[in-house]
């Protein structure tokens, strides 16, 4: 499609992945190659290509100036206009992916492809060029996520630099790793596309946190699920894994293209939580990330606050929340309006806790008796009091 602009030079097309040819795919691998913020394997043509294959809604959004492209920005396209990042629930980063010097804010970019909203909690912008003027000071809050990143010079050095850098827990890291050896047994650090039963181990790990804290069941829940399932199936599926005895103690799941892995699902099991496997695992990860063939362990952002011990770069990103032009854009205007005066925009709110809760249950259940089910048992779970109260 081909849209008015005041850039006419530009126009825009939204297709399907298997739309794209091989030149169009290899021109959005050129972009992400252009700047290591964009070296995050969800952004890349390969992840979008595992998802389309699961979910009819996928749309690839590019943005030409004549025959070159300038940007790429892969979505879930829903019925109201309202763009959401590839991969929800897990997408922790999500594009635009531009050029250099591209004169288009996501607002522009919106209208130009006729698109009415678009939102993401992290959209990286490593040229600067997507947010401009008075409102991305006030609403770009920026966000820095947490990654592993080896380079040429010390990849050998890793661990070593991490562990100067954060000592004292450091000791504490090895004082458990070395109690688990005395008290279960030496832990065998693994990597690599894992099987059916390891993986699903992992996901039951998962899920029963999930469910004692009331969150949504991402494991379960059936398109978070069939989005994990699409990626278990895929070439790019790769699992990290800490075993005692042949027993799973933790593990870390997602997404590899390439030599970037980007982690969704991090469990450990309960039986060992007092040996701290989710940091053992890291210090395992520090060690072996040459013989991985990894130079990218992306932790993504949130405060968990052991990711910092463990990280040695970031990739800066913004929350997003943008409308093009026209009356659907107007109503998710209005809708984002309505939630920001009932105090949704102050994270910790009952107002804003609520509003996640729901947007998390809309991208991961379709059906109403689904989403309601779902909302039911957040209600339930958050009114039971904590043990020992």
């Amino acid at each position: 499609m081909k849209v008015k602009t005041a850039f006419s030079h530009l126009h825009a097309t939204v297709e399907r992945y298997d739309a794209l040819s091989a030149n169009d795919v290899e021109a959005w691998r050129n972009l992400c190659r252009a700047h290591q913020d964009y070296d995050s394997a969800l952004l890349t043509p390969e992840f979008a290509h595992v998802i389309s294959g699961v979910r009819d809604d996928v749309r690839i959004i590019r943005i030409h100036d004549r025959d070159d492209l300038k940007a790429v920005l892969p979505v879930h396209l829903r019925p109201n206009g309202y763009a959401r990042p590839l991969g929800m629930p897990f997408s922790d980063y999500s594009g635009p992916v531009i050029a250099e010097g591209f004169p288009l804010t996501i607002k522009d970019t919106l209208a130009l492809a006729g698109i009415a909203a678009f939102s993401s909690s992290a959209v990286p912008d490593p040229w600067r060029c997507l947010h401009t003027g008075a409102k991305a000071a006030a609403e770009g809050i920026e966000i820095d996520s947490h990654i592993i990143r080896i380079s040429d010079q010390n990849p050998d050095d890793l661990y070593e630099n991490q562990r100067s850098a954060h000592a004292k827990r450091f000791k504490n890291f090895r004082r458990l790793r070395n109690q688990l050896e005395r008290e279960a047994g030496v832990p065998v650090f693994d990597w690599g596309r894992p099987d059916e039963q390891t993986l699903e181990t992992l996901l039951q790990f998962k899920s029963a946190q999930f469910r004692q804290s009331g969150y949504v069941d991402l494991t379960n829940a059936t398109k978070a699920r069939e989005i994990l399932d699409a990626v278990a199936r895929s070439p790019y599926s790769f699992m990290t894994s800490l075993r005692v005895g042949g027993t799973l103690i933790s593990g870390h799941f997602g997404v590899r293209v390439g030599n970037a892995f980007h982690p969704w699902i991090a469990a450990f099991n309960p039986a060992f939580a007092h040996f701290s496997p989710g940091n053992v695992l890291l210090m395992s990860v520090l060690e072996h990330m040459r013989d991985m063939g990894l130079r990218v362990y992306d932790l993504a952002n949130g405060h968990d606050h052991y990711k910092k011990y463990f990280s040695n770069d970031h990739r800066t990103a913004r929350p997003v929340f943008e409308t093009g032009s026209g009356l659907q854009a107007l109503q998710h205007r209005a809708s984002r309006m309505a939630w920001k005066l009932a105090g949704a925009d102050t994270p910790s709110s009952t107002t804003g806790r609520l509003q996640r809760r729901l947007d998390q249950i809309a991208v991961s259940e379709f059906g109403a008796f689904s989403r309601l089910k779902e909302f039911a048992y957040a209600l339930k779970t958050r009114s039971i009091p904590p043990k020992g109260n």
